[in-house]
């Protein structure tokens, strides 16, 4: 008995096209993934779907921890830099009013 479609069908064509095109893009890795991480879960999302989402666009909870901690790192130093600006330009206008006469007596710069 022979099937009615060669395996040289346009739509054997189009089907195997589409899924180089899927690996090239790298769908097939991101939801292999992202269903293996719903695999080794303990505890089963709720919605199955939604998690697949969230990890399919990157929006996972250690993602974005991950994100806020390194902003927090970076907004702390820019912090402290623009202290120690403070401080030393304060400082300096504390000598040139002392050095002028405008104070009677210096006053440490606030900490």
């Amino acid at each position: 008995m022979t099937s009615y479609r060669t395996p040289n069908t346009p739509v054997d064509s189009k089907k195997e096209e589409f899924r180089k095109y899927l690996e090239k893009s790298g769908l097939f890795d991101a939801l292999t993934k992202a269903l293996v991480n719903l695999f080794d879960k303990p505890e089963r999302p709720e919605n199955a779907v939604a998690y697949l989402k969230a990890c399919l666009d990157g929006d996972t909870p250690e993602e974005d921890a991950a994100t806020l901690k390194r902003q927090l790192d970076e907004t702390i130093k820019k912090f402290e830099a623009l202290q120690l600006e403070h401080d030393e330009l304060r400082s300096q206008l504390l000598n040139e009013k002392l050095a002028k006469g405008e104070v009677e007596e210096a006053v440490e710069p606030e900490q």
